[in-house]
């Protein structure tokens, strides 16, 4: 078959710091995603309505134009997000970020914008949830029946698998469902508080850290590695803030594998040590690591949309 001649997707990984996006063939094996169709775009997630579905709809244009190139069509669009959101309807219900386009319906917003059909295919799943999918079957988490599937990035997303299908309710998972950890109470506000990039820029601020102009985790991680004591204490107290955190669900949902993703478990050398510590009477738990594909775990996930759906209850 010529490549011409085959459907495409669009799969989206719509993320707090960076937009992600490929196409990808969802008739071809689950795990090839084609390199020379990849990107990932710089995002703010503080920015205006106009500023992020700007970006949103120039990457969509792009896609749009690239299969064109080829010869080919795009059969559907597949968005990671971050939540809450309804993903049946496509209505972005963040305040914490993206406020800007809280209430904004993007499944709409992009139909309107490139002329789509009523029926065409636009599908969104939590980052999450698309993670935990992409790990599971092609990474780190490959081989477990169940699993806990944990991203850090601007927040803190959770995802959960029992043998082999994403899940929202069963026993140890927070009661909103298993997308919703980051809004579990903790410590007098919320799991997202204390767990979240802004958590742990403030913190190491309130420590004393004597970079107060653009710092972020990223740079904080880098001084760690560097050997700065307060730098190093604050990721020794993401890990224990994550054990414990952790603990109680994995003692109840008992999984036999953790994996972790999103920009800040790169860092995850750095916490790991205490987080296993807190964890280490979870009798279930034999693995606990860091993801193995940091850019395309949720494009996975986001292709299953068209070519695994069974794996979504």
């Amino acid at each position: 078959m010529t490549e011409g001649k085959k459907n495409y997707i669009t799969a989206l990984d719509f993320g707090g710091s960076f937009l992600k996006w490929t196409l990808a063939n969802p008739g071809s094996p689950y795990s090839s995603i084609p390199r020379k169709y990849f990107s990932k775009i710089k995002m703010n997630s503080s920015g205006s309505k106009a500023e992020i579905l700007g970006v949103f709809l120039g990457v969509l244009e792009t896609a749009f134009q690239t299969a064109e190139s080829i010869k080919t069509r795009i059969m559907g669009i597949g968005i990671s997000t971050p939540g809450p959101f309804n993903l049946g309807k496509g209505i972005s219900l963040m305040k914490h970020k993206f406020a800007s386009i809280y209430g904004v319906n993007l499944k709409e917003e992009i139909k309107k914008h490139f002329s789509l059909e009523e029926n065409f295919p636009i599908k969104f799943i939590f980052d999450s949830t698309a993670f935990l999918t992409g790990e599971a079957f092609f990474g780190a988490a490959r081989s477990f029946n169940r699993i806990i599937g944990i991203t850090l990035g601007t927040g803190i997303g959770s995802a959960f698998m029992l043998n082999g299908k994403i899940i929202e309710k069963a026993k140890g998972l927070p009661p909103q469902g298993g997308s919703y950890l980051f809004l579990m109470p903790h410590e007098g506000g919320t799991v997202e508080d204390k767990i979240s990039r802004k958590a742990i820029i403030n913190r190491y601020i309130q420590m004393g850290g004597r970079f107060k102009e653009d710092i972020d985790v990223d740079k904080i991680s880098l001084l760690a590695d560097s050997g700065d004591l307060i730098s190093i204490e604050v990721f020794k107290e993401l890990g224990l803030n994550l054990g414990k955190i952790l603990k109680p669900i994995a003692l109840e949902f008992m999984p036999g594998c953790i994996v972790f993703g999103g920009a800040i478990s790169k860092a995850f050398h750095l916490f790991s040590r205490p987080l296993k510590k807190e964890l280490r009477n979870v009798a279930s738990l034999k693995k606990i690591t860091p993801c193995k594909f940091w850019d395309l775990s949720a494009l996975y996930g986001v292709i299953g949309l068209f070519s695994h759906e069974s794996l979504f209850l």
